[in-house]
């Protein structure tokens, strides 16, 4: 009795897998390998049938054995041909998100290139169109003979004089920031070192570099990108850590950029990477975007008391 029930149990369960099966054939497009393997599950299902049935008739048309011998066959053979046409479906699997993983890359380095056109077309309309005006309202004070003036508003000029000094310096500095000249004309490795100094020499932190590698292999949108995350790495160690040491390190081996960038700040409680909404603040996801645009890879080591560090790899054309 509980043999039957079992069969019963048994057979029931391999034709719900195989009616299952065969209702996925049309959303495999009618694929081989799953056409194969649903007819291997029909026919489990009809062996056990065969099986069951045999303990209410019995029949001499043909051989219990031999039915279930050939069945047998055709079982084990549609299997292992399903499973080795199967691979078409895991090869189809892979380069849909090889595909996938292509086209953002792709959208990724528009965006960023788009960006870097507006930040350098910013920069020039900022030179260009208010850098003279700001000059030309310095000259003209300058121009003006303090001993011809009043104490007073000899003291007016004078801060309005220092006050349009400050701004074209100011200018400079932010037409730099958005298209760094000294990248193009000096190279990666110089506009690093002159950005550090100038934003760490006023804060009495102390900066260690070991910048080794062939600028010629660099494209120039690897070039950029490499410039903007180290430079959003510097401003949020002055920003939020307040560190007394930062170190970097950018080297190149066979066919991989790396970058390595540490400081002894307060750190924080580390992140889930693969979570955007977990990212702490704007930076982090202009870096990791930077990186997956230039098909990198990163690791973060950081927590509260023990500093930061993020290491960087890029592949090498």
């Amino acid at each position: 009795m509980v043999l039957k029930f079992a069969l019963v149990l048994s057979m029931l369960l391999q034709l719900g897998a195989a009616v299952f099966a065969i209702t996925l054939i049309r959303r495999t497009r009618y694929n081989i390998s799953w056409v194969l393997i649903s007819a291997g599950l029909v026919l489990m299902a009809i062996r056990r049938l065969f099986d069951f049935s045999t303990y209410f008739w019995e029949t001499n048309l043909f051989q219990r054995e031999e039915i279930n011998g050939w069945i047998g066959v055709l079982i084990s053979v549609f299997m292992l041909v399903g499973v080795i046409f199967i691979r078409k479906i895991f090869n189809l699997h892979d380069q849909v998100e090889r595909l996938r993983q292509e086209s953002e890359q792709k959208i990724l380095s528009a965006i960023i290139n788009t960006e870097e056109t507006e930040r350098q077309t910013f920069a020039r309309e900022l030179h260009d169109g208010l850098g003279p005006v700001l000059s030309s309202i310095k000259m003209t004070l300058s121009a003006i003979k303090p001993e011809t003036l009043t104490p007073m508003n000899r003291e007016i000029i004078s801060k309005a004089f220092n006050a349009s000094n400050t701004s074209v310096t100011t200018l400079k500095e932010i037409a730099n920031n958005l298209s760094p000249h000294l990248l193009k004309n000096y190279g990666l490795e110089k506009a690093i070192e002159t950005f550090a100094q100038q934003l760490f020499s006023a804060a009495n932190i102390k900066f260690e570099s070991n910048l080794n590698f062939d600028k010629n292999r660099l494209s120039d949108e690897m070039k950029i990108s490499c410039y903007r995350i180290v430079s959003e790495l510097m401003n949020n160690s002055l920003k939020h850590a307040n560190p007394k040491n930062v170190s970097l390190e950018i080297t190149e081996s066979q066919n991989l950029l790396t970058i390595h960038y540490k400081d002894d700040g307060c750190g924080f409680e580390n992140f889930q990477t693969e979570k955007r909404s977990n990212l702490p603040g704007m930076g982090f996801n202009n870096i990791i975007s930077r990186t997956k645009s230039l098909n990198g890879m990163y690791y973060i080591t950081t927590s509260p008391g023990n500093g930061f560090s993020v290491e960087f790899y890029f592949p090498l054309k």
